[in-house]
């Protein structure tokens, strides 16, 4: 059940409308046995950003049986995906679908003179094979299963036929290719789609109106058969109805015996039309709530509303927010999914079903469908620009959209081991997850590079807001497993650079302050467990062994499109505090000093501060060298007495000011590392 925040429980009221509709024929639901078909692999050729065969730049995607996830940013092609479904199957709301010219691949200055879409069904029972048998596909040791191909043909400008159509030639055949008998309008009915658009207007769609999707749950019901018939009997009115049509039936007499309905309606009649009417064809009127009591104008009165909140009194109108009507919306397709049966296709397709609702409830919608999805046997494929709804559904039920190519995230297809996943499962947030809307990705294991690394690039021209990079923090474990979820099993490269930025952990030799092994050794300390003592510092390694230890590093998490960066020496601190940064990183500690307890410095506690730091820095670089002055300046860091991120914010501050210059000046003044880390995320753009 959908809560608000609030914890009161969403609920429903169905109400009837005043003004008559037009009816509609039934949707054809015959109930069988339980649907299972699904859409197994969509295709598609030179259709908009999806390219031809030869440059393999078109669209070959398998999609799961139940919840599909689409992520990536903007133009990547995620609606294309979805307009392949739409086009092929058409959709439930009959919507006015139709190829255009502008659906065309486009290659620089060319344009494709034809495309292709397709659609292959797979998971059919014996009810929906026999009522596609004329299209299916038969092959030795599989199933038999359907494809649906579609291709348009452009009419093109000097052709030798003229006429009068200026829209592209499309026709829908059977089988792989396109090579098999066309597709009947009665067999396209039974995979039509359900599709919900993007920033949909859900108040719109469930008012009461012809066809109207309330009145197609209704009629799926089982037990929605028995209530067509109507055997009111005007001389025993009060007899109670027992059939929907019944009750439509009385309560339609009693309008009409109404004082003030039937005063209105003999006023009219006696006053006016009588002497408006000619002897043969006499005028007269009659008040009632419609001309043909019908069971399909029955339902198609009826509206679907939520009722008011806790506070408000249940009989009283309410209007309610586009976030939870959307809910209701989506609540009321999956119903009709679940409880059509019959020979159609359950197919539900939901473009940003985060629209107008708040992070919170973004993340219950995606985990009802993704229940619905396995509990109902409804395939449901849904596409996002929100973290909340990619955080929520598993990392193998999302499907990565990045440049016109789609990479699913399914066990095989991904680096990831099976623990990653559990571990994913557990720990990716939505601050985590917007690594799957980037152009290129920095992960790193601490807020103190998430809060300078961006402000670092910016001041070197390689700005991340402007290029599209994603921070992602993960913490002080699992970034080789955040790495590993773009990074393919078959070697293939996603067009989005993952940049992994860690500390080496070897201390230098000059830092008094921590014991390596050969310190312990020297001061004839014993290891406790009769072993050896860990290696720590610089002179524990011999030069092999810290290339080892480098290069495992490096590893753990490089493949594909990722790349790692460690720092040269210590940590990021100790780097930038050993590197063309020197004076910034010392001010920016000395400043967190200064804050201390208090949590802030006013601006002219904050100037004195820096102008202390400034002249105290100057005076130790005219008599030790920058490695002294940062083995001192880290022991603070080291020792946690003042805060890494903190000092990160004093620090990015600081460089931001521009005090310490800006684009290649100020790149050459950070520690190699993350030089290469930047050319590697933004490489620079030869003038």
């Amino acid at each position: 059940m959908l809560e608000r925040a609030t914890g009161a429980p969403l609920r429903a009221r169905i109400t009837t409308d005043r003004e008559p509709k037009a009816p509609v024929s039934a949707v054809s639901r015959a109930m069988g046995e339980q649907k299972n078909m699904y859409v197994h692999r969509v295709s598609a050729v030179n259709f908009r950003i999806f390219g031809d065969r030869s440059s393999s730049s078109h669209l070959d995607l398998t999609l799961h049986e139940g919840l599909n996830v689409l992520v990536g940013e903007n133009d990547a092609g995620k609606t294309s995906v979805v307009d392949v479904m739409r086009y092929v199957l058409l959709t439930t709301s009959n919507d006015f679908l139709r190829i255009e010219d502008d659906d065309f691949h486009i290659d620089g200055s060319n344009q494709a003179a034809e495309l292709e879409l397709e659609v292959e069904l797979r998971g059919l029972s014996k009810q929906q094979q026999a009522a596609l048998v004329d299209w299916l596909t038969l092959e030795k040791g599989v199933a038999p299963y359907l494809v649906i191909h579609l291709r348009a043909r452009r009419r093109l400008t000097g052709a030798a036929t003229i006429s009068r159509q200026t829209g592209p030639i499309v026709t829908v055949n059977a089988g792989k290719g396109g090579h098999g008998p066309e597709m009947s309008a009665a067999a396209r009915d039974l995979l039509r789609a359900t599709y919900l658009k993007p920033l949909r207007d859900a108040v719109a769609e469930l008012r009461p109106k012809k066809g109207s999707r309330l009145s197609q749950v209704l009629r799926a019901h089982k037990d929605m058969k028995g209530q067509a018939g109507n055997s009111f009997d005007k001389k025993n009115p009060d007899k109670t109805p027992t059939t929907l049509v019944e009750v439509m039936a009385q309560a339609q007499h009693r309008i009409g015996t109404n004082i003030a309905v039937t005063d209105v309606r003999d006023r009219l009649n006696d006053q006016y039309l009588k002497k408006l009417s000619f002897e043969r064809t006499p005028l007269d009127s009659d008040i009632r709530v419609a001309t043909e009591l019908s069971l399909a104008q029955v339902l198609e009165r009826l509206e679907l509303v939520l009722r008011p909140p806790g506070a408000v009194a249940q009989e009283m109108s309410c209007e309610r927010g586009l976030g939870y009507n959307n809910v209701l919306f989506m609540a009321a397709e999956l119903l009709l999914l679940s409880d059509g049966g019959g020979d159609e296709l359950a197919l539900l397709l939901i473009e940003e079903p985060e629209a107008h609702l708040h992070p919170q409830l973004q993340a219950r919608v995606l985990r009802m469908l993704a229940e619905k999805a396995k509990d109902k046997k409804i395939q449901v494929i849904v596409t996002t620009h929100s973290p909340n709804i990619a955080c929520s559904a598993d990392v193998g039920n999302l499907i990565m959209v990045a440049a016109g190519k789609a990479y699913r995230l399914a066990p095989s297809e991904t680096k990831l081991e099976a623990s990653d996943y559990e571990f994913l499962k557990r720990f990716l947030d939505s601050s985590k997850a917007n690594l799957f809307f980037a152009r290129g990705v920095a992960i790193v294991e601490g807020p103190a590079e998430a809060i300078l690394l961006p402000a670092l690039a910016e001041r070197a021209g390689r700005s991340f807001d402007a290029n599209g990079i994603s921070m992602v923090n993960v913490g002080s474990v699992g970034l080789f497993r955040y790495a590993r979820i773009l990074q393919r099993s078959d070697g293939s490269l996603l067009p989005v650079k993952v940049a992994c930025i860690g500390d080496l952990d070897v201390v230098p030799n000059d830092i008094d302050y921590v014991q390596g092994r050969q310190d312990k050794l020297r001061a004839g300390i014993k290891p406790k467990d009769g072993g050896e003592h860990p290696k720590r510092k610089a002179e524990d390694y011999s030069a092999s062994e810290r290339a080892d230890l480098l290069q495992r590093k490096i590893d753990r998490a490089k493949g594909g499109s990722t790349e790692v960066f460690i720092s040269d020496h210590w940590t990021l601190e100790y780097d930038l505090l050993s590197s063309g940064l020197s004076k910034a990183a010392y001010c920016a500690l000395h400043l967190a000093k200064a804050e201390g307890s208090k949590g802030f410095l006013a601006k002219a506690e904050f100037d004195v501060a820096l102008k202390d730091a400034e002249e105290e820095y100057d005076e130790l670089a005219k008599n030790f060298p920058i490695e002294t002055i940062a083995a001192c300046a880290y022991q603070a860091l080291h020792q946690k007495s003042v805060s890494k991120a903190i000092a990160a914010q004093y620090l990015a501050a600081l460089v931001s000011s521009s005090r310490y210059g800006t684009g290649d000046a100020f790149y050459a003044l950070l520690p190699p590392y993350l030089q290469s880390a930047l050319d590697h995320l933004v490489p620079k753009v030869a003038p």
